[in-house]
């Protein structure tokens, strides 16, 4: 079979492009690959449905106290939330920090173990201008 190839130049011209796609194929997988894992090594999660982190940090946003907010959620396999991580400006209230898990376990219908809430640091200027 090798032989063919060596001396038909068609089959020869053939093999060359089959090559040539099964590389470009390849590096493509590859550059996905590389798109959607972070610096660190995590994997990008896209959302499809429009954004349930975005819903969920206005939704917290809103209750009393809570100020500024940032959630990551995790999926399973399914692509049910087994897990959220917020960080609130307020959360370093225990009453605050009680009512944004609350919250979350409600919405997502997940303990309270699977749910970590971090209160927001504040980075402070101290230079003088």
């Amino acid at each position: 079979m090798l032989e063919k190839l060596l001396k038909d130049p068609a089959a020869k011209d053939k093999f060359i492009k089959i090559f040539a796609a099964l590389i470009i194929i390849g590096v493509l997988l590859l550059s996905f690959d590389v798109f959607t894992t972070s610096k660190d090594g995590r994997r990008q999660i896209v959302d499809e449905d429009g954004g349930v982190e975005a819903e969920l940090c206005l939704i917290l946003s809103d209750i009393d106290g809570v100020g500024d907010v940032d959630v990551m959620l995790q999926y399973d396999n399914n692509e049910e939330i087994t897990g959220a991580i917020v960080t609130a400006s307020g959360a370093g209230d225990p009453v605050i920090k009680n009512n944004v898990i609350n919250a979350v376990m409600a919405l997502f219908n997940i303990s309270a173990a699977s749910v970590e809430v971090f209160e927001k640091t504040t980075i402070v200027d101290d230079r003088e201008d």
